[in-house]
């Protein structure tokens, strides 16, 4: 990370229509506009390239990403208090949407234990915590106090063999091992969980095996339900993935990144890939527990939609 912006926004628990489409949650609560584990398939500079946060910068969303950026909002906590006492029990609240509440930058400020505080306490909500940082294990205490409304997911991106090559694309992140660990740390205490299997990327963890070693491993952790997602080919991330990896010396899967940056092979590998996380669940019986998430209105695609969320459409 080269630099840390603070900034103050408006916006505190939002009504998110995309995650409740996604069966995730009914509402977003983001500690920021960037997160700092500087995740080289990001599409949140996609989605926020417009804010005019980055003009006052001098970079663009995209140039924020690869210079390491994170923008963070220490005021979070105090507009979630109030726009808690909103909600319903029905609701569900997801923490985070777009940045990471327990990434280093917002650990620093205790941002992810005092938005989770902010909804447990001045709501009757549920929450939901999805994040690819260990640190998250420090607030364990504050959610075995709430379990019955608290959830809890980690990212998995890759099987623990290729967590170095991960590590060159989640560059702040906490290794998938470490993450795994908080897994099991959880269920030792009783929380509920879900899981997250989310980028897959082709070469890396699009195999049978791939997708078996992982699915197999969460569902030790009787999750709830396990989300599965594409690696989306939104700005330049599929470029910033390829070029990462080569440098890495992972010439064959900067090779495997770099061949679906057409929408033709795009929709070849979401295809494969769906029939293949289909096929895993069937074998190991959790296909009523698999979502697949696919930013596409199905139109084209020939696979095994019984698991999949079309997002568009």
């Amino acid at each position: 990370m080269t630099a840390i912006y603070e900034v103050e926004r408006t916006v505190g628990i939002k009504k998110s229509p995309e995650f409740q489409k996604k069966q995730l949650a009914t509402h977003g609560l983001n500690v920021g506009l960037m997160c700092g584990h500087g995740c080289k398939y990001c599409s949140t500079p996609a989605v926020l390239r417009h804010n005019k946060i980055f003009k006052s910068i001098g970079l663009t969303s995209f140039q924020a990403l690869q210079a390491g950026v994170a923008i963070v909002d220490p005021s979070t906590p105090a507009r979630a208090a109030k726009d808690a006492a909103k909600l319903k029990p029905t609701d569900v609240v997801m923490l985070s949407t777009m940045t990471d509440a327990y990434a280093p930058e917002s650990h620093a400020h205790n941002l992810g234990r005092d938005c989770a505080k902010a909804v447990l306490e001045n709501s009757q909500a549920q929450l939901r915590i999805l994040t690819k940082n260990a640190a998250v294990v420090n607030d364990f205490d504050l959610f075995a106090a709430h379990g019955d409304r608290v959830m809890l997911g980690l990212s998995v991106t890759a099987p623990v063999a290729k967590e170095a090559m991960m590590a060159r694309l989640e560059p702040n992140a906490s290794k998938i091992s470490e993450r795994l660990a908080a897994y099991q740390q959880a269920k030792g205490l009783g929380l509920q969980t879900f899981g997250m299997l989310c980028p897959l990327l082709p070469g890396i963890a699009s195999s049978y095996d791939d997708i078996r070693e992982m699915m197999g491993t969460i569902l030790e952790f009787e999750p709830e339900s396990i989300w599965l997602e594409p690696l989306n080919a939104w700005g330049d991330g599929l470029i910033q993935c390829r070029d990462a990896l080569s440098a890495g010396g992972w010439k064959e899967e900067s090779y495997r990144v770099d061949e679906i940056r057409t929408a033709e092979m795009h929709q070849l590998y979401t295809d494969d890939l769906i029939d293949t996380a289909t096929t895993v669940a069937m074998d190991l019986g959790c296909l009523q527990k698999l979502k697949i998430l696919v930013y596409a209105d199905g139109k084209g695609y020939c696979c095994n939609q019984e698991a999949v969320i079309w997002l568009k459409g």
